[in-house]
C-alpha cells in the first residue's frame, strides 16, 4: 500500500469535446462476484476475500504493477476527504476492506468493496462517451478471465442497486451551467431529464442566508438513471441524445444573456477575474462563484480561452481537503489559514498562465 499522491489528477485540467460545458466524463463498469454476498449485507470476512480474489486476478494479469494501490482504512482523514471532494469514493462509507487502485494519474480507478464488489470507472476531460466505455470495456474483460461474475440470463449483470442491472454500465457528467443558472431554466431541464431518466444535481452545495440550498460555482453532476435493460451501446446512443440536448439548451442560454447584458457580464467577468489574481483571503463559497464568472466569460470570449481547462481545476482545487493538502503540516489548518491559502493558490495560478491580457 501506498501513501496518497498529489497533485490532483490530470483529468481535472484536461481540454475535451464540449469542454465549454462538459467538465468531466465519469464512465463505470459495476460488477459482483457471484460467490458473495452483496454489499451491504456481505460479512467483513468476504469482504476480505473479494478483495483478495480481486487483486490475485489483477496480479496474474500482470495488471497489479501497474496500478497504485491503497486500503480506505489506512488513509488519513484529510486524504478521505479529498477523495470525497473528487467523487472517487462517497461521503460517510465503510472504510473497513475498501480498497482503490489507480492508474494513468488519476484518469483510471477500480473500487474494491465501494458500493459493489467492483467499480471499474474511465475519467476525462470533456464529452467521452465512447473514449470512456471502450477503456473500461478492455479492463473488464481482461478481469473476467479470471473473476466469476454474478450474471443473469434474463437481468444481465447483478448489482446492488436494480436499476444498474443489466450491462452494469453507468456515466456521469461534471457539467458547467452558468447559462441556465442565470437565467433561471435549470429546475425546468431537471424536471425534463428526469422524465429522460437521468437526474441533475449540484456537484457542492451551501446554504444561503435565507436558508435555501445552492449549488456553488454552478457545478452539477448529471447522472444516468433507469438504465435496466439496456445493452451498453443503447445506454451509449440515449446518453449522447440526452445530454446533446442539454448542451444546445446551455449554450442557447449563454447567447441570449450575452445578447441582453454583454457589458454588464463583462464587467462582472474582468472584476471576479481581477479579484482571484490579488485577493489575499478568498471563502470557498465567494471563489467558487468568481471562477464560474471567470470561466463562463472564457468560453464566451470575454476573456482569454487560456483560462478555461485551468478555472476547471481551480474549482476543484479550491474545496477544503485539497486546500489543506497545500499547507504544510506545521501549519494551522483553521478556516482562517484556508481561506488565506485558497486565495494565495489562484493567485500563484492565474498569474503564471502566459499568453493572455492581464487585468
Amino acid at each position: 500500500m501506498k501513501e496518497l499522491k498529489f497533485p490532483p489528477p490530470l483529468w481535472l485540467k484536461e481540454e475535451g469535446p464540449e469542454s465549454d460545458i462538459v467538465l468531466a466524463t465519469r464512465a463505470t463498469l459495476i460488477r459482483n462476484l457471484s460467490s458473495f454476498p452483496f454489499v451491504p449485507t456481505i460479512t467483513e470476512d468476504q469482504l476480505a476475500e473479494v478483495a483478495s480474489q480481486i487483486e490475485g486476478a489483477l496480479e496474474s494479469l500482470g495488471q497489479l504493477e501497474h496500478f497504485d494501490q491503497y486500503e480506505v482504512e489506512k488513509l488519513p482523514e484529510l486524504g478521505i476527504r479529498y477523495l470525497e471532494e473528487e467523487g472517487t469514493i462517497p461521503e460517510d462509507f465503510p472504510r473497513e476492506q475498501r480498497y482503490l487502485y489507480i492508474q494513468d494519474e488519476g484518469r483510471l480507478f477500480l473500487t474494491v468493496n465501494v458500493g459493489d464488489h467492483l467499480r471499474i470507472e474511465r475519467r476525462r476531460g470533456g464529452f467521452r462517451i465512447e473514449e470512456g466505455f471502450q477503456k473500461i470495456k478492455g479492463m473488464d474483460l481482461l478481469l473476467e478471465t479470471q473473476l466469476d461474475y454474478a450474471f443473469s440470463m434474463e437481468w444481465g449483470y447483478l448489482t446492488t442497486r436494480l436499476e444498474e442491472s443489466g450491462s452494469g454500465l453507468t456515466f456521469a457528467f461534471v457539467l458547467h451551467l452558468p447559462g441556465l443558472s442565470m437565467k433561471d431554466e435549470l429546475e425546468t431541464v431537471q424536471h425534463m431529464m428526469r422524465d429522460e431518466g437521468c437526474m441533475i444535481r449540484p456537484l457542492f452545495l451551501s446554504t444561503s442566508a435565507d436558508n435555501e440550498t445552492v449549488a456553488l460555482g454552478e457545478l452539477f453532476l448529471l447522472e444516468a438513471l433507469r438504465l435496466t435493460g439496456k445493452t451498453e451501446q443503447e445506454v451509449c446512443k440515449k446518453l449522447e441524445e440526452k445530454v446533446g440536448s442539454l448542451l444546445h439548451y446551455e449554450r442557447e442560454m449563454r447567447q441570449q444573456l450575452l445578447k441582453e447584458q454583454r457589458w454588464k457580464l463583462e464587467d462582472r467577468v474582468y472584476r471576479a477575474l481581477g479579484v482571484l489574481e490579488r485577493a489575499r483571503i478568498l471563502q470557498l463559497e465567494e471563489a467558487l462563484a468568481m471562477l464560474s464568472l471567470v470561466r463562463f466569460g472564457a468560453c464566451s470570449g470575454l476573456v482569454s480561452p487560456a483560462l478555461r481547462g485551468i478555472i476547471a481545476s481551480l474549482m476543484i482545487e479550491s474545496c477544503p481537503a485539497h486546500v489543506s493538502m497545500r499547507l504544510e503540516e506545521s501549519e494551522k489548518k483553521d478556516e482562517e489559514s484556508e481561506a488565506f491559502e485558497r486565495a494565495r493558490y489562484i493567485n500563484m495560478t492565474l498569474n503564471s498562465i502566459k499568453g493572455r491580457d492581464r487585468v
